[in-house]
């Protein structure tokens, strides 16, 4: 976990940045998918492969391939199937992290609509803290 504090003179610019980071994992997350299919059709042929190797040795091939070393898991000969494995998890984190600021995105365009006419924030700043990108509380503050 990793907390951030950024600091906003307006929702517009909190907004702005809320929306330039919706754009960076949406790139993200279309770089991911176009892989993640790239790999899959590999993952498949290996996973085909495997199941008739198992009908015909009768038995279930070991893939113990992956060690934890002081809480870092280390792969060793990964295959496709790893890597996917990987993919997915990745992909699911950044469509929870892109689904999380939209609704963040959408409660500051009502908060910031509520406040708009500009004098309620004439001398008020905006202090966001973060948890792995997300804002997750907001202060609103005198300017000193």
């Amino acid at each position: 976990m990793s907390y951030n504090i950024y600091q906003f003179n307006s929702f517009d610019e909190l907004l702005r940045y809320i929306e330039a980071e919706i754009a960076t994992i949406q790139g993200t997350l279309q770089q991911l998918e176009q892989r993640y299919e790239a790999v899959r059709v590999r993952a498949e042929r290996m996973k085909a492969l495997e199941r008739v190797l198992e009908d015909l040795l009768g038995e279930k091939l070991s893939s113990l391939n992956e060690i934890d070393y002081m809480g870092l898991k280390v792969v060793v000969n990964a295959r496709a199937v790893d890597e996917l494995n990987v993919l997915e998890e990745t992909i699911e984190s950044q469509r929870e992290s892109l689904e999380a600021l939209s609704r963040v995105r959408e409660i500051l365009y009502k908060l910031g609509s509520s406040l708009s006419s500009g004098e309620e924030l004439t001398g008020i700043s905006i202090v966001v803290q973060t948890l792995n990108g997300i804002p997750v509380r907001i202060l609103l503050k005198e300017t000193e």
